[in-house]
């Protein structure tokens, strides 16, 4: 059983999709997120369907305060000349509080960030939606 199954550790996720006009390529998109302080990459892949370009990227990075890690997922597409981005971080607690602390909203903000000065918006966050997942929000 993982952590998670027997209860040891709670899990938490904040999900962010974001939009923009391309100003940059996805790789040099890439090689800024890439160097969020402290990442680690554990997977980029890239694909093509007709005229649309998906790149998938997971990073990890340790957080001394949750004595664990976090993960960042984003999903890159770009159609002509437009971009979008779904960043996803989950990241889990552990010790007495059982609690995560906040690494993934951590982790995702300094992605966030990083978009934004490449030049996406916030289309919709967590945060936007009053509690109610980015996801079932889309399949109402």
């Amino acid at each position: 059983n993982s952590q998670a199954e027997t209860g040891d550790m709670t899990m938490a996720g904040t999900t962010v999709f974001m939009h923009a006009k391309k100003q940059q390529s996805l790789q040099e998109i890439h090689e800024k997120i890439h160097y969020i302080e402290g990442s680690e990459q554990i997977s980029k892949t890239a694909q093509k369907i007709n005229d649309v370009i998906i790149w998938t990227l997971v990073y990890e990075k340790y957080y001394f305060r949750v004595k664990g890690s976090a993960s960042l997922s984003i999903v890159l597409t770009e159609y002509g000349q437009e971009q979008s981005a779904c960043v996803i971080s989950s990241g889990g607690g552990g010790g007495i509080t059982n609690t995560s602390f906040g690494a993934n909203r951590s982790y995702a903000k300094a992605c966030v960030e990083v978009l934004e000065a490449c030049g996406f918006r916030i289309v919709e966050s967590d945060l936007d939606i009053h509690g109610k997942g980015c996801v079932q929000r889309f399949l109402d």
